[in-house]
């Protein structure tokens, strides 16, 4: 009897101590559940206890580790992710991709700014956003085309590079476009640069020798005046020439050597230079001073080119009147207006009247105009004193440059 009651006692505790462990068995299950429950809907913070179990201790800290490489990972990329979402959004090239079914998935800045009706928050069709039936027709062609998308596009006055790629594993399609209407403007300068030069030199070098076979079949009286012609023909190249080496100088100079000058001794000179061809037009010169105006630091040398320039250039055009220099103290800048009263320039003209050659009107011949690169000298002279120039014209009424440099050029006073 006594063994009987001594193995059911046994039996007893063995069976408390079975659910005693079960219970722990379950709960530190119930805790690593949990957890991986939490981890899976995506919340990395949570960590493990300690567990009494070895086995499940052992398993919960290689939890604890690997959500510990997983949050260095995860922040990480998100460093990363930002670091190439801000180094998008600063490009100035429209970038965009979307899904093979035409549906937007993300664009940058300069596409928002291009395409007004894109909204991030919609899942849009690019042709519900993009309005240009060129570029909506190239990105359909790219749906069938396996090459890779390269094409150029004009919009308006515009021009772009269209490139597109796909990516087969994420099943979308990326896009960039390039704005090269800088570089497109820059090339036709240079065909328009070497064609006017070619025009240039063409017409006098024409009369040249037209005048020289003349002289050679004739040596009547008309000689004398035939070298006259030749003579002015020939100064003319001369002062091509010499135009195109100092606009040369001119690009090729980082910077100038400054000096302070007095403005108003400056324009004395000026006024002392330009009175003789101003009159001997039957015009009038004036030159008003604000009084507020400190001394200038500058090249003189160069300074006093831009008003020459810019003066003669008046005197061409300009049959009655006067020609004004005035000057005012702006906030940041000090302001220089050289104004007519001259035949005024045609709006569509004044965006490219400082280009090398370019001739507003068309009706006047290169001997009365000039070489056509004093306002291109003009304009790098200004820039290399950090100032920007800009010009104002009314047809019939006149033509007016205004020449603004900052003021942290500007010391002293007079």
């Amino acid at each position: 009897m006594p063994v009987i009651l001594l193995l059911l006692a046994m039996a007893a505790l063995v069976a408390v101590m079975l659910v005693f462990v079960n219970r722990n068995l379950r709960k530190q299950y119930a805790m690593i559940s949990k957890a991986a429950q939490q981890i899976a809907e995506g919340d990395h913070s949570v960590r493990i206890p300690s567990l009494q179990l070895d086995e499940f201790d052992t398993m919960g800290q290689d939890i604890n580790l690997m959500l510990g490489k997983l949050d260095n990972t995860i922040n990480h990329l998100a460093i990363h992710r930002e670091e190439l979402r801000l180094l998008l959004s600063s490009i100035d090239d429209v970038l965009w991709s979307q899904n093979l079914d035409g549906r937007l998935v993300w664009a940058n800045q300069a596409f928002i700014n291009l395409f007004a009706a894109y909204s991030p928050d919609k899942r849009q069709f690019y042709w519900e956003v993009i309005r240009e039936p060129i570029l909506i027709k190239q990105i359909k062609d790219s749906d069938t085309d396996d090459a890779k998308l390269m094409k150029e596009l004009q919009f308006g006055e515009r021009s772009y590079l269209l490139s597109g790629n796909r990516n087969e594993e994420a099943r979308r399609r990326v896009f960039i476009m390039q704005d090269i209407s800088s570089i497109r403007m820059a090339e036709q300068m240079k065909k328009d640069f070497v064609v006017n030069l070619a025009h240039e030199l063409r017409t006098p070098l024409t009369a040249i020798k037209g005048f020289t076979d003349a002289m050679q079949d004739n040596s009547s009286a008309n000689n004398p005046r035939y070298l006259r012609i030749i003579q002015n023909h020939t100064n003319r190249l001369i002062h091509l020439i010499s135009d195109l080496e100092q606009l040369i100088r001119l690009e090729r100079i980082a910077e100038i050597e400054r000096q302070e000058i007095n403005l108003n001794t400056f324009f004395k000179n000026v006024q002392m230079v330009l009175s003789p061809h101003v009159e001997e037009k039957g015009l009038s010169l004036s030159i008003q001073l604000d009084k507020r105006l400190p001394r200038l630091h500058c090249d003189p040398f160069k300074l006093e080119q831009v008003f020459l320039n810019l003066v003669q250039n008046s005197l061409r055009y300009t049959e009655k009147g006067e020609i004004s220099i005035k000057s005012r103290v702006l906030d940041n800048e000090v302001l220089f207006e050289v104004c007519d009263t001259g035949k005024g320039i045609d709006s569509h003209h004044l965006t490219r009247i400082f280009e090398r050659f370019y001739v507003a009107d068309s009706s006047r011949n290169r001997s009365q105009s000039g070489t056509g690169l004093g306002l291109a000298i003009v304009k790098h002279i200004v820039m290399l004193h950090n100032g920007r120039i800009d010009v104002s014209s009314e047809l019939g009424k006149g033509t007016c440059f205004m020449i603004y440099l900052p003021t942290k050029q500007l010391s002293g006073s007079w």
